[in-house]
């Protein structure tokens, strides 16, 4: 290393080999932790969603699907097209439930829609895997006579092995179906189970809606 005098002082110009050193190995330190962190975060997600199913996200987004068109529900007790059924088919951890309902569309003004609609959430067999079904949401625009079909399916998840709902009035007491014909109401709790196949696994989610914002 070369010295340089000024003034009768001596100042050392560049740096001494074992300060590049150091300046290497914390830049070193720095990029392993780096990559450590973004690998790690990397394996966390692999293992969340791992191939082969549904993935978590899309199975929370269905269940808050469900429960968002529940808390819409459009029910007057003189109307006849508006309707609550819920049907039941299947045992326990294979269940295909299936329901229908009136719901309030929040943007009908904007898009020039109907403010209510006929909703509908069902399984459907999928045709790549018999043992399985895709989650089906059916709309219809109009609430018309035939309340229980017709409209646009749109599949929410595939991978389903099980979608069940019961219906209570207090939570004190769960049923497997309703109507709103014979019980002259809509459940005021419905509890939602999904179980799906999350890669090679298969996983419950659960939930609660509370239904019927919209109701006389």
């Amino acid at each position: 290393m070369k010295l340089k005098s000024l003034n009768g002082r001596k100042f050392r110009k560049g740096l001494t080999l074992i300060e590049i050193s150091i300046v290497v190995m914390l830049v070193s330190m720095l990029f392993i932790e780096v990559f450590a962190s973004y690998f790690f975060s990397l394996k966390i997600a692999r293992e969340a969603d791992p191939p082969g199913g549904v993935t978590r996200t899309a199975l929370i987004q269905s269940i808050e699907n469900l429960r968002l068109s529940f808390t819409r529900t459009y029910f007057f007790e003189n109307q006849k097209r508006l309707l609550f059924v819920g049907k039941s088919e299947g045992a326990s951890g294979i269940r295909r439930d299936k329901v229908s309902f009136a719901s309030s569309n929040p943007n009908s003004e904007e898009l020039n829609e109907p403010s209510v609609r006929e909703v509908s959430f069902y399984l459907k067999r999928m045709e790549s895997k018999s043992e399985l079904y895709s989650l089906i949401r059916r709309e219809d625009d109009m609430v018309d006579n035939f309340p229980l079909t017709g409209g646009t399916e749109h599949v929410l998840i595939d991978n389903v092995k099980s979608f069940q709902l019961k219906y209570s009035e207090r939570g004190d007491k769960w049923l497997d179906e309703w109507n709103s014909k014979s019980n002259k109401k809509i459940p005021r709790l419905i509890r939602i189970e999904i179980i799906a196949l999350v890669g090679n696994e298969f996983l419950k989610y659960e939930s609660l809606a509370h239904p019927g914002i919209l109701f006389k």
